[in-house]
């Protein structure tokens, strides 16, 4: 008869410890994908490289890149956003199979000239672009290709309002991931996941 109550102590405790499992792992955060999900091919592009050089989705087969919309006279979070993605260069050194890509949303006024002196206040190396192109082809881009809302802006916003999401792109156009480009942990996932798919075979 004392056996009992001791039963159903057991039981009690052993609940207790479950629960208190349960809540200590639903503070957790959730374990990265170990496979990236693939959402969609961009289409092709034709863009221009503050060099003057060309830029079309074929130069940048079988690399790893990084897309952002951007204009050099933003008066808003572009700054940011681009010292950000300075930090995934330093992050990932010379690796030699990956790209930044930053396009410009105010081409008329983003000339290359105008970009290589924005390029240089950020340090930029050969494997970031900073490119211009016809401005309904650069809205078509982000609207249709990287399904990016892109508007006209405000006084107060300056001429665009744009996205600051970062886009991964893989080896073959495909468009892998998205991340938050003016927080440091959205920088932080980038990384980790372009070494991801440095990685895939």
């Amino acid at each position: 008869m004392r056996l009992l109550p001791i039963a159903f102590l057991g039981v009690a405790l052993l609940f207790a410890a479950c629960e208190k499992r349960e809540a200590i792992e639903m503070l957790q955060p959730p374990a990265t994908p170990a496979v990236l999900q693939k959402y969609w091919a961009l289409p092709d592009f034709n863009l221009t490289e503050r060099s003057g050089q060309p830029l079309r989705l074929a130069d940048l087969a079988g690399k790893v890149w990084v897309a952002d919309f951007f204009y050099s006279s933003c008066p808003g979070p572009c700054p940011a956003l681009t010292s950000n993605l300075s930090d995934v260069q330093k992050a990932l050194g010379s690796a030699p199979d990956v790209r930044l890509v930053s396009i410009s949303v105010d081409p008329e006024k983003d000339t290359t000239e105008v970009l290589k002196a924005y390029a240089e206040r950020f340090k930029a190396g050969p494997g970031w672009f900073f490119c211009t192109g016809e401005r309904d082809a650069i809205y078509q881009l982000a609207h249709d290709g990287f399904k990016l809302p892109i508007a006209a802006g405000t006084p107060e916003t300056g001429p665009v309002t744009h996205t600051t999401r970062l886009i991964l792109v893989d080896q073959t156009g495909m468009v892998r991931g998205f991340y938050e480009g003016a927080t440091k942990e959205g920088v932080s996932d980038l990384v980790r996941d372009i070494k991801k798919l440095l990685e895939e075979k």
